[in-house]
């Protein structure tokens, strides 16, 4: 499994082929991050798009222009699907204020739970795509 961490957020690309952003707890997203976030994506999977499973740690913030870049084919070039997991209620509103008024150029969606988001992201993975 490769890993990159940044200063807010661990990027790995797991062995089912699914690549994991996990916002750190208290991070506060800009446009720079977000930047660094594509790149290490970027790097991991060798160009390549992936399924992409978004998860935050409590008290995360995500500018508004972040949430706009992250629903464009910018900000989807590594990208096939996204499946964002959620463990608040405020994560949870964020997440469907996200899918409903940004519109992600990419299938997305929201789950409570981490299990179901994963299994719905391995729908998405393509033979010879697995990580090792």
């Amino acid at each position: 499994m490769s890993t990159i961490e940044l200063k807010l957020t661990l990027v790995n690309l797991r062995d089912d082929g699914i690549m994991h952003v996990h916002i750190k707890e208290h991070a506060h997203i800009t446009m720079a991050e977000a930047m660094e976030t594509l790149k290490a994506m970027r790097v991991i999977g060798s160009g390549h798009k992936y399924p992409v499973l978004i998860d935050s740690g409590e008290f995360a913030i995500i500018d508004p222009d972040v949430r706009v870049f992250s629903a464009s084919e910018e900000g989807n070039l590594y990208t096939v699907a996204d499946a964002i997991a959620y463990h608040t209620l405020p994560q949870k509103l964020t997440a469907n204020f996200y899918v409903s008024y940004n519109k992600p150029v990419v299938p997305t969606r929201t789950f409570s739970e981490m299990r179901e988001a994963i299994d719905w992201l391995k729908t998405f993975v393509t033979p010879g795509q697995k990580a090792g």
